[in-house]
């Protein structure tokens, strides 16, 4: 079964109090369906954004921006594909990056790289975005 056809969606698994809730920032419809299944199976709550600009507008919905004031969505992290139209994850990386240090985004928010651009001088840009971490698979 697909997951609804609206840009933000939601899985909501048995005991939702306790479910992570991540937000998979994806713009291929087919990586979007693999993974929000697997997301799913595991119990956490998927919400899906097409692209970077959506992720952001996305992110103020949650207890993380400022003017919600702690209430919001509980997002516990963001997985954040590379290369993607209106915005890449990157870009989008640096803008919540940014976010942070002008306090709009009150706390750190963790932000994983999902793609297949490993080189280590890709794996570099990632760091330097502000990903929470990344491996080059050899």
């Amino acid at each position: 079964m697909a997951p609804p056809a609206s840009s933000q969606r939601e899985a909501r698994p048995t005991s939702p109090e306790s479910a992570p809730e991540i937000l998979l920032v994806e713009d291929n419809l087919v990586n979007q369906k693999v993974l929000y299944k697997q997301l799913q199976r595991l119990g956490c709550t998927v919400h899906v954004a097409n692209h970077g600009l959506e992720a952001l507008e996305f992110i103020q919905k949650t207890r993380f921006w400022q003017p919600n004031h702690g209430s919001g969505l509980n997002l516990s992290v963001v997985l954040m594909d590379w290369e993607m139209p209106v915005m890449d994850g990157l870009t989008c990386t640096k803008r919540l990056r940014d976010l942070e240090q002008q306090h709009m985004i009150t706390e750190h928010l963790k932000v994983i790289a999902t793609t297949a651009n490993a080189r280590k001088e890709q794996v570099q840009m990632a760091l330097a975005a502000g990903v929470v971490g990344s491996r080059a698979i050899d």
